[in-house]
């Protein structure tokens, strides 16, 4: 039986030797750091992986955004997009100029990828459906039907609603941040691959998933946590320029790989309260599609909530 894949209900052939078993890496939510993707592909090669599927969020955070895409590019064509992507795209297309400091973190982000990575990102789907000599797995990043979307390991209620009349035999995702899980629901498999670049629970730890399938059959779900130099990340901060910016988020963002991720939560949700309290919303007028999803705060809230968490602050 052949592989096969499907981009939007197109089916794509991708071996034509008969498929026996198969190890796939599910790598998700990269978010620009290269240094821990390289360790997750070092990981991947020692564990005999035969293809890789990446979940989206490759990019936009750290900044070390076309070193990531050239590794990704080098690995795989079945690539996703994320809502980190998506905020690039449609920033490229509306070309919105806020001034606030924060914002100054997403066009530096944009102004840094070559054109042809800009076209590429503009390429990737929202979803695909693979077919392992017979099992199917469909892969998203939010959910099967929007990037923005979170689905939680306890949102009980929207899981039996994706899983219920879902064709695959699986379901896998990630963009939560949350450690990686697994659920069988409906009779269905439901991953979060967990994070690569951010992941906020250890201090330079990446997660990813290996799924082994054999004959058609999920052999085994292995959840992989590889360790990088968080020194490394912080020499490529600096060297890129960005903290000329602003170094707000990327303290938020280094902080969240290094011991300081409940810091970052606390900053950005003390922030999102306040821009609340202020306009009622978490966006600026004038923004449309995907920055309504996106939370641009205030100078003043932003730069003002630096005192209450500048101790843990790495870049001063």
């Amino acid at each position: 039986m052949l592989k096969k894949a499907w981009y939007n209900d197109i089916m794509h052939v991708l071996t034509k030797e008969e498929v026996i078993k198969i190890k796939i890496a599910i790598i998700s939510d990269v978010h620009g750091n290269s240094i821990a993707l390289r360790e997750v592909l070092k990981s991947a090669e020692k564990n005999n992986v035969d293809e890789y599927v990446f979940l989206g969020d490759l990019i936009n955070d750290f900044p070390m955004g076309n070193e990531t895409l050239e590794l990704v590019k080098s690995r795989t064509q079945y690539v996703l997009r994320g809502n980190k992507e998506q905020y690039l795209i449609e920033l490229e297309d509306e070309k919105y100029d806020w001034p606030n400091v924060q914002f100054k973190n997403t066009l530096f982000m944009l102004n840094e990828l070559t054109d042809e990575n800009k076209e590429y990102i503009r390429h990737l789907p929202i979803s695909m459906s693979l077919d392992f000599d017979g099992y199917k797995i469909l892969f998203c990043h939010g959910s099967p039907t929007s990037v923005e979307e979170l689905l939680y390991v306890d949102n009980n209620e929207i899981l039996d609603h994706y899983t219920k009349e879902l064709k695959e035999d699986a379901l896998i995702f990630g963009h939560t941040h949350e450690r990686m899980w697994e659920r069988y629901i409906n009779n269905k498999l439901v991953i979060n691959a967990g994070c690569c670049g951010v992941c906020p629970y250890y201090i330079g730890v990446a997660e990813y998933v290996i799924l082994t399938i054999e004959h058609g059959e999920m052999l085994q779900v292995e959840f992989k946590r590889v360790k990088y130099d968080i020194n490394e990340v912080k020499e490529a901060v600096i060297k890129s320029g960005i903290l000329e910016q602003d170094k707000v988020l990327m303290n938020l963002t280094y902080g969240s790989i290094s011991g300081h991720g409940i810091m970052r939560h606390k900053f950005l949700s003390e922030c999102k309260n306040e821009m609340i309290k202020r306009r009622g919303k978490t966006f600026l007028d004038g923004a449309k599609g995907i920055y309504t999803y996106f939370k641009l705060y205030d100078d003043d809230i932003w730069l003002g909530m630096v005192d209450k968490f500048k101790n843990e602050f790495t870049f001063k």
